[in-house]
């Protein structure tokens, strides 16, 4: 029988939650913005005490979701071949979908399908990064537009939000509520299918970041 640690025993405190080692992984993490991902994801890595070499965050020359991949293929091969050097533990590619009309809308299957066979792990956004954004706030599945939609949305909540200038400390005290509200989205979907329009799985980058650093260090 399952046991239910809160019907364990009545009057009696619960079992503790066993935190598990940090992982001490590296990453490679290629992004297609140059400013949102770039500082949200350097500023993570800063709260998670992780080393500099650790983990790196590269904005990257394409902006396709195909080339984004190629590109994180390229990048961690030419490390793994340098003398003396460790080979990445993990490697990510961070893009978005964008609307339907987009261009990107059709190329992410070939970019999906590539990452796969060639080991890289992926945080795609639908439409767009501010969807992730929006989770540290409040939680909607109603589709957007296109990534304006999804600005105008998160200004309800950060008036003055600027790609360039994010409000970090504003965002990263509700990183929980942000894994909490994905874990909700990911749910809706496999529920009742459909385009995943909204959708991110930041939260699976997220999760892979903060099980790298130490337990006393986590972000959650």
């Amino acid at each position: 029988m399952r046991l239910k640690w809160r019907r364990y025993s009545e009057g009696k405190p619960e079992r503790p939650k066993v935190s598990r080692p940090a992982t001490g992984d590296t990453f490679l993490i290629v992004v297609e913005g140059e400013a949102t991902e770039v500082a949200y994801l350097n500023e993570v890595k800063i709260r998670l005490k992780r080393k500099a070499g650790a983990v790196l965050v590269h904005h990257g020359r394409h902006t396709d979701p195909v080339g984004i991949v190629r590109e994180a293929i390229k990048l961690r091969d030419a490390q793994a071949a340098k003398p003396n050097s460790e080979a990445y533990d993990q490697v990510w590619v961070v893009f978005d979908r964008e609307a339907p009309n987009h261009p990107r809308h059709k190329q992410v299957p070939a970019a999906l399908k590539l990452a796969q066979a060639s080991g890289i792990e992926v945080a795609v956004s639908v439409p767009s990064i501010e969807y992730w954004l929006f989770l540290h706030f409040d939680l909607t599945t109603k589709p957007f537009a296109d990534c304006p939609a999804v600005v105008r949305a998160l200004k309800k909540f950060i008036k003055d939000y600027e790609k360039a200038d994010l409000p970090l400390d504003n965002l990263l005290k509700h990183v929980k509520t942000a894994m909490q509200h994905a874990a909700r989205c990911h749910n809706h979907w496999e529920k009742v299918g459909g385009d995943d329009n909204p959708r991110t799985h930041m939260d699976k980058l997220m999760r892979a970041l903060n099980e790298s650093a130490r337990a006393d260090e986590r972000l959650f």
